[in-house]
């Protein structure tokens, strides 16, 4: 199976320079985000791993799985986790003019806002596919754009080991790591997704490495 883009230092040094794909430190610090929830199956396991670690994370959800489970959503909220914009109906932003950009975003951002109090600060574009409209009007709506440093492809369900393989051999400090919750079909299985999170938690975590939300991790102040 092919690499992700990510792997490659050529594209990683492009889109570092257009948006959040790591943090500079030296400290065991990282970021872990899940993409395409809230699953009203998944999450809430995910969540039940998380809090046994007390580790906090970042959801990049989209607008029409929040309409259909805001349950979810407030839970992942009140237990401390950060929420990120990802779209309203998780389509090719760069595909689209600046009129239906700025509406999956600001649809996506209302109806977190409106169960959570909160707005977004951060959001990823769908399938990562990005352009200059769309990190400008993301912008210009208040979001910092951010992709990632290691994403292990695991929504194709490449298999556990696979997906172990592909995050540990890209580990460290500053990294976001990208993982996934949900899907574009509410049937996606993300159990590969989960039990890779509980595994690579557990060894993290004994490493020294902490789990931070990207706001904390980027320095701004609390979500």
């Amino acid at each position: 199976m092919s690499p992700s883009l990510l792997d490659v230092a050529s594209v990683r040094e492009y889109l570092s320079r257009r948006l959040l794909c790591s943090v500079e430190t030296r400290e065991k610090r990282l970021a872990l985000t899940f993409d395409d929830g809230p699953h009203p199956r998944h999450t809430p396991k995910l969540l039940d791993m998380l809090a046994s670690k007390d580790i906090r994370a970042t959801f990049f959800v989209v607008g029409r799985r929040v309409r259909r489970y805001p349950e979810v959503l407030a839970r992942a909220a009140n237990e401390g986790h950060e929420i990120g914009n990802h779209s309203a109906h998780h389509v090719p932003l760069s595909l689209m003019p600046a009129p239906l950009i700025r509406r999956e975003l600001e649809g996506c951002g209302d109806r977190v806002e409106g169960i959570t109090g909160r707005r977004p600060r951060f959001m990823r574009p769908p399938m990562g596919w990005i352009n200059d409209l769309v990190l400008k009007t993301a912008r210009d709506l208040g979001y910092e754009p951010v992709i990632g440093s290691i994403h292990p492809q695991d929504s194709r369900q490449p298999g556990l080991d696979v997906i172990l393989h592909r995050v540990r051999r890209r580990i460290e400090p500053g990294a976001i790591m990208i993982l996934h919750d949900g899907g574009w079909r509410i049937g996606a299985d993300r159990s590969q997704s989960i039990a890779a999170a509980d595994i690579l938690t557990d060894e993290l975590l004994a490493d020294g490495y902490r789990f931070e939300t990207l706001s904390v991790l980027t320095g701004a102040e609390a979500w």
